[in-house]
């Protein structure tokens, strides 16, 4: 999820802490950050990313362990309107010395010793977002004639639009219901009674 192109918003100087092994740093960033985004949420261009966090200086790299949080823009996957929610991530990685050491891009300590927690950020956001966010618990959606938001509004259609596919296997399931399902008799004729008991016996065997 990195942007190699764009320089970093979420940035911590740490020459100090990287001459001096143990030592640790409290920091409180907050800046706006691209490309915060899902196919259901995502952090607005003009929304702030706050991360406050601890910064250890160890034998592997930096150990970062705090929080990040925003304010992110949630679509309802029922009836596509949009609302607010408060997003509060906890996070923890270790960021490698130098990015030949990092395993994810994004996760390493900058050739001029600064930190960019842009990457961890976003990671961390992205991840927290709901998989299938709703407006509210028994949101209707829209109708799917004629799109229509069911919260709102009464449309009058009754439900789901027939799928041309299915039309052979309906037109059999109607006969069926009407036939019978073809394991008795054969129904009678239009017009004629089925035979009574007494006509059955008195007809001549074959």
């Amino acid at each position: 999820m990195s942007n190699k192109t764009v320089a970093p918003s979420l940035v911590v100087h740490v020459r100090e802490l990287l001459k001096h092994p143990g030592a640790h740093r409290h920091v409180v960033l907050r800046a706006m950050l691209p490309g915060v985004t899902s196919p259901v949420a995502r952090v607005p261009a003009d929304v702030p990313v706050l991360v406050e966090a601890e910064v250890e200086s160890v034998v592997e790299g930096l150990l970062v362990r705090g929080e990040v949080s925003t304010t992110a823009t949630l679509s309802c996957v029922r009836c596509l309107t949009e609302r607010q929610q408060e997003v509060q991530v906890e996070v923890q990685e270790l960021f490698a010395l130098n990015s030949r050491e990092a395993e994810e891009d994004g996760y390493a300590v900058l050739p001029d010793d600064r930190l960019p927690l842009d990457t961890m950020a976003r990671d961390a956001l992205v991840l927290a977002f709901p998989f299938s966010p709703l407006c509210r618990p028994d949101c209707a959606g829209l109708c799917p004639v004629c799109g229509a938001n069911r919260n709102e509004v009464d449309c009058g259609h009754d439900g789901g639009v027939a799928d041309e596919r299915w039309a052979a296997l309906a037109g059999l399931r109607e006969r069926l219901d009407r036939d019978g399902d073809g394991s008795g008799p054969p129904a009678p004729e239009a017009g004629r009674q089925a035979p009574t008991e007494e006509e059955d016996d008195a007809r001549p065997e074959a």
